[in-house]
């Protein structure tokens, strides 16, 4: 291969990458920090709509169970999970302030436009 062919083949890579970036959501980001919502250690995520997870210690975050809770309730369960689940081992993200208002908001949207 050429030098040529090879630095052609590292820039459409890496032109790859920036595209991927760019139409990643901001929320996908939350879902796997681990200074933020983190997520991904106890939820998994429909097929090739993130990172794949064997977590199962919360229930799959799937489209149609998202939409039948609405945007209200998936908003009350990051805020304050204990409300609805006094036993819940997910933290309170709204009030011990680990997301703002709108990383939230970010993650609801994200959660209710899952496939």
């Amino acid at each position: 291969m050429s030098a040529r062919a090879t630095v052609l083949g590292a820039l459409a890579t890496v032109a790859a990458l920036c595209a991927w970036a760019q139409q990643r959501p901001p929320a996908l980001d939350l879902f796997v920090q681990h200074d933020k919502g983190y997520c991904i250690a106890c939820h998994q995520l429909p097929p090739g709509s993130g990172p794949a997870s064997t977590s199962d210690v919360g229930p799959k975050l799937e489209g149609v169970r998202m939409r039948i809770l609405g945007r209200a309730g998936i908003r009350a369960i990051i805020a304050d999970p204990a409300t609805a689940n006094p036993e819940t081992v997910m933290p309170p993200y709204a009030r011990h302030r680990i997301l703002d208002a709108k990383e939230i908001d970010q993650l609801v949207e994200f959660l209710y436009a899952l496939p």
